[in-house]
């Protein structure tokens, strides 16, 4: 069931906060419309109770604490899929922006992906032997790790 929620309880920076919502979920998508009828995205960043806080993607000027229509979508940002999307130009929501029209997915995946397990990865072995006594013993740093550059 979709909800619609009028008013938002306050706004800070590029969030937004809702009070009393029904069972959001953690990245749940958001659409926000505002008084003039245009519609921004957003995302759920942090669940408190139920009170839920919505990062919105477009900025927050314009959005009014009493007349802001907020409805959560029920499921997180995904992506289309489909062949269509090779050679294509895209912008950071994954519409395209190439003027070729919209894209008619296969099947929709989730953006977010899921955490690798570390226990799974490789264990480091191949120790890079820097000559300087501190970034060895403190900093060891290991082929194929991401290494910092010092000044």
């Amino acid at each position: 069931m979709i909800l619609d929620y009028v008013g938002v309880k306050d706004i800070n920076g590029s969030l937004i906060v809702l009070d009393d919502v029904k069972n959001p979920s953690f990245e749940e998508v958001v659409d926000i419309r505002l008084d003039d009828g245009t519609t921004r995205q957003g995302r759920i960043v942090q669940i408190d109770g139920s009170r839920a806080v919505i990062q919105v993607f477009q900025g927050t000027r314009g959005i009014s604490l009493t007349n802001t229509r907020t409805r959560l979508l029920g499921h997180p940002m995904e992506m289309p899929l489909s062949p269509e999307i090779l050679g294509r130009i895209f912008n950071g929501a994954g519409v395209p922006i190439d003027g070729y029209g919209n894209i008619y997915p296969v099947k929709r995946a989730n953006v977010n992906g899921t955490p690798i397990n570390p226990v799974s990865r490789v264990y480091p072995k191949n120790y890079i032997n820097t000559g300087i006594s501190t970034i060895d013993t403190l900093m060891t740093l290991i082929r194929g790790q991401k290494l910092p550059i010092f000044s």
